[in-house]
């Protein structure tokens, strides 16, 4: 009887820790989908603006839509409200 619950025990082991799963990306988090950040926040395209180049699209991040800089306070004073090359408007850190 023992030896049947010390296998049991280790079988059951691995399949809790096969479940785990990484945790939530904070705001201003590199991501590559929504499902990767947190509650409230989606995974959002952060634009570059230069003379030359216009807008560009470079890396994701965890984020929220806005529209002014009040709108980004509930995510830490550092972030602001910036405009994306698509015409949206999300939230990004300043510092």
């Amino acid at each position: 009887m023992r030896i049947l619950l010390v296998v049991a025990a280790m079988v059951a082991v691995p399949a809790f820790f096969g479940c785990s799963s990484a945790p939530l990306k904070v705001a201003g988090t590199a991501c590559s989908a929504d499902s990767d950040c947190a509650a409230g926040l989606t995974c959002r395209a952060l634009g570059a603006f230069t003379p030359d180049a216009g807008c560009t699209t470079g890396a994701s991040a965890c984020t929220k839509p806005c529209t002014i800089d009040t709108d980004c306070a509930s995510l830490g004073g550092n972030f602001k409200c910036f405009a994306a090359c698509d015409g949206s408007h999300a939230c990004g850190a300043t510092q």
